[in-house]
C-alpha cells in the first residue's frame, strides 16, 4: 500500500513541477565542529581585491549565473549547481578541503576556480529585464538541489565542465595526465545546437604565432614558420584532439598550445596561407567532464539533472553533504 501511495505522490509531484525525492546518504553524517547552521564559504572577489563570506548556496547561485547561460534548461542549470557546490566543497577549510588562497577558500577568477559574481554585478550585467527573467530560474535550480554534491566512493568528485565538446567528451588522462574512472570519454549527441559545434575558421598572423610560442619558451622566427617550420602534431587523443605538438625540437602540450594562441579547443587543424596560420576549430573548452550545451540538450529532451550528471560522470552519485 505504501508503494502505491509513494508512486501517486511522485506522479502528482511531476504533474505540479515539484522537485523529485532527494538522494540519501550524507557525505558528512554531522556538521563539523564549529560550523554555522548556515554553511559559509570565503570568496576572494578578484575584481575588487576583497574577501567576502557567503552562504554556500548564495555562492553557488553566483557561480551558476556566471558559468552557464540562464537560457539553459532548468535541469541543466541544476546539474551545474551540483557541480559548483561539489567544487566548492573540495576547497572549503571547514570541510577539510584545500583552499586556493590563504585568506579565502576560492577566488572569483575563472582561471583559478569557478567564475563568480555578486548580485549587484549580475543586475548590472543583465539589466532590469534580464534580471527579472534570469534570477528566479537560477534561484530555483540552486534551491532544488540545495546541499547536494557529486560523489565517487563516498567522497566529493573532482568535477570539471566545458562549453561544447563537439560530439565526444575527452578523458582526463588525455588533457591533464591524471586518469579518473569517472572522467572518461563519452559520446555526446546533445550539443549540436551550440554555436561552437561546427568548425570555425580562425586566422592568426604568423608574427602572433611566433610571439605566442616565445611565451612558451620556444623561439621560432616568422620566416621559419612560413617555410615549413610550423608546429607538427606528434600526439592525438582517441577523440581526435591534439595532445602534443613538436616545434623547434621542443614538445608542447596541446592544451598549452591552444591556450597560447587563444583558440577555443584542441580539436583543430591548420594550414599556412601566406603570412597567416588558418585554423579550423571545433568545440569550446578542454572537453573533459560535463558538456554544458550537451547538458542543455539533454534537459530539453526531458532528462533530469541526476541523469545528466551520471551520463557525463559515470559511476558517481548525487549525495547530500549533511543529513538535514
Amino acid at each position: 500500500m505504501k508503494r502505491i501511495l509513494y508512486f501517486l505522490l511522485f506522479v502528482f509531484g511531476v504533474y505540479l513541477g515539484l522537485p523529485g525525492p532527494r538522494p540519501q546518504g550524507p557525505v558528512f553524517p554531522t556538521r563539523p565542529q564549529g560550523a554555522d547552521p548556515i554553511l559559509r564559504i570565503d570568496v576572494y572577489h578578484a575584481e575588487k581585491g576583497t574577501v567576502v563570506r557567503l552562504d554556500l548556496e548564495d555562492y553557488v547561485k553566483g557561480v551558476v549565473a556566471c558559468e552557464m547561460p540562464a537560457s539553459a534548461g532548468l535541469e541543466a542549470l541544476k546539474a551545474q549547481a551540483v557541480l559548483a557546490r561539489t567544487y566548492a566543497s573540495r576547497k572549503m577549510r571547514i570541510l577539510g578541503g584545500a583552499p586556493t588562497r590563504q585568506d579565502a577558500d576560492v577566488t572569483s577568477d575563472y582561471r583559478q576556480d569557478q567564475a563568480w559574481a555578486p548580485v549587484e554585478e549580475l543586475k548590472e550585467r543583465w539589466g532590469a529585464v534580464g534580471w527579472w527573467l534570469n534570477w528566479p530560474k537560477i534561484e530555483r535550480a540552486v534551491e532544488e538541489t540545495r546541499g547536494l554534491i557529486l560523489t565517487y566512493n563516498a567522497s566529493p568528485a573532482e568535477v570539471v565542465f566545458h562549453s561544447t565538446c563537439g560530439g565526444r567528451t575527452e578523458a582526463s588522462k588525455d588533457v591533464w595526465i591524471k586518469d579518473l574512472p569517472y572522467l572518461q570519454s563519452v559520446t555526446c549527441d546533445f550539443c549540436s545546437h551550440s554555436p561552437y559545434y561546427n568548425p570555425q575558421t580562425v586566422t592568426i598572423p604568423l608574427s602572433k604565432v611566433s610571439s605566442a610560442l616565445g611565451g612558451l619558451g620556444v623561439s621560432v622566427p616568422v620566416s621559419t614558420l612560413a617555410s615549413g617550420g610550423f608546429p607538427v602534431v606528434s600526439q592525438v587523443s582517441p577523440t581526435g584532439r591534439i595532445k602534443e605538438v613538436l616545434v623547434g625540437g621542443e614538445r608542447i602540450r596541446g592544451l598549452e598550445f591552444r591556450m597560447a594562441l587563444g583558440l577555443r579547443s584542441t580539436n583543430l587543424s591548420w594550414a599556412i596561407r601566406g603570412n597567416n596560420a588558418v585554423f579550423q576549430v571545433k568545440g569550446y573548452g578542454h572537453g573533459v567532464g560535463m558538456c554544458q550545451y550537451g547538458a542543455d540538450g539533454m534537459a530539453k529532451q526531458g532528462r533530469s539533472y541526476s541523469e545528466i550528471l551520471s551520463y557525463y560522470f559515470p559511476g558517481t552519485k548525487v549525495t547530500a553533504i549533511f543529513e538535514e
